[in-house]
């Protein structure tokens, strides 16, 4: 592509102005090029990075920028380039005969659903459960909402008496909001659980999650909350944090969003700021700076992959729409950038991921079939 030609596109790209063709065309001048990741930037350096760019293409004689952070424009237009379903590329693009197959017989995304399990071991569905009152626990009363979560009411926290314990579990295909009685909110992403106390008595407020929950603590200085999860601690006042911890990925990552947490391995305490992911994994802890808006995607309905390998894609999708993953050949692929919604049926996520890069997926059933 001419010089003059990039100039005009980016300039177009900067200013929204880009068609989905004009898109493609910039993906294929990017992939044409040896380009070295940078490291992770503001979108004000982002922005500074492409009038950089257009001026280096002004002038034959520089050379071009050492640090261009294209997987950030690349993200970007992934966006547009994996949802524009209907566009121009559906009709210039073949469609996987085996994707266009499985069409009629399409999975649908998650959804609320959750199994309540009661301090008796009773089971409720909770997706099948009437709205409004489900149960007396103790001191506190139990109800669903008509907008998909259950509520814990507590006559009085300070009444004392025996503990009193129940557990909210999602399914593969299942997410669920629960209100605690002390007031914090709780989001579980699919494959996911939480055992709490109906009331929290004692001086702490302690629960235990598997999988993946999002947070968003009532502050109760006088009660420090407590996450426990795989093999840390997680402590905390009042704040708003994400743990990741499923048992098929290789770490579990807490990453906070709001206030400070204190999170603790084998005996060693590391103090967390807004932005800062712990990363535990084989029992040692690390701390890195992430974006928090990609870590909480899920919770606000999208899959957001920014430098994801093909099995962390896979994983998220085989939980959120219950299938199984096999793979022909792991090797070979690129990363992933994008925004997907989670509302999409099974078939469009495999269509937009196949656009992102050479990957070709078959659907049999509930079983999907990754090959190059």
């Amino acid at each position: 592509m001419q010089r003059t030609k990039a100039q005009e596109l980016l300039q177009k790209f900067q200013d929204g102005n880009c068609s989905e063709e004009e898109l493609a065309l910039l993906e294929t001048w990017y992939n044409q090029h040896i380009i070295t990741p940078s490291k992770q930037v503001t979108d004000t350096e982002w922005t500074e990075d492409v009038y950089s760019i257009l001026k280096s293409l002004d002038n034959d004689n520089k050379q071009q920028p050492k640090v261009v952070n294209w997987p950030r424009i690349i993200a970007a237009a992934s966006v547009v380039f994996c949802l524009a379903i209907g566009s121009y590329f559906l009709l210039n693009k073949k469609v996987n005969p085996q994707i266009a197959q499985s069409h009629l017989h399409d999975i649908a995304p998650g959804s609320n659903k959750a199994i309540l399990t009661l301090a008796n071991g009773k089971k409720i569905i909770l997706s099948g459960s009437q709205n409004g009152k489900l149960a007396q626990q103790g001191n506190a009363e139990i109800t669903k909402t008509a907008d998909g979560q259950i509520v814990y009411q507590a006559a009085d926290e300070s009444a004392g008496g025996a503990e009193v314990v129940n557990t909210t579990s999602t399914p593969r295909g299942g997410q669920y909001h629960v209100l605690l009685s002390d007031g914090t909110n709780v989001w579980l992403n699919a494959a996911s659980s939480i055992t709490y106390p109906t009331t929290f008595t004692g001086n702490n407020r302690t629960v235990e999650i598997t999988g993946e929950v999002y947070f968003e603590v009532a502050h109760n200085p006088a009660k420090p909350f407590r996450v426990k999860s795989s093999n840390q601690l997680v402590e905390v006042l009042g704040t708003h944090f994400n743990i990741n911890s499923y048992a098929d990925e290789p770490a579990s990552k807490t990453t906070l969003l709001e206030g400070s947490v204190n999170i603790t391995v084998n005996n060693h305490a590391r103090l967390l700021k807004p932005g800062e992911q712990a990363i535990v994994a084989q029992s040692n802890m690390t701390i890195a700076v992430t974006d928090p808006d990609q870590v909480i995607g899920w919770k606000n309905g999208d899959f957001i992959f920014n430098d994801e390998d093909l099995q962390t894609v896979m994983r998220q999708v085989a939980r959120w729409y219950d299938v199984d993953v096999i793979y022909k050949n792991t090797a070979g692929y690129k990363k992933f950038f994008g925004t997907i919604s989670r509302t999409k049926k099974l078939s469009e996520i495999l269509k937009a991921l196949e656009m992102n890069q050479n990957v070709h997926f078959k659907i049999e059933g509930r079983r999907i079939e990754v090959m190059p």
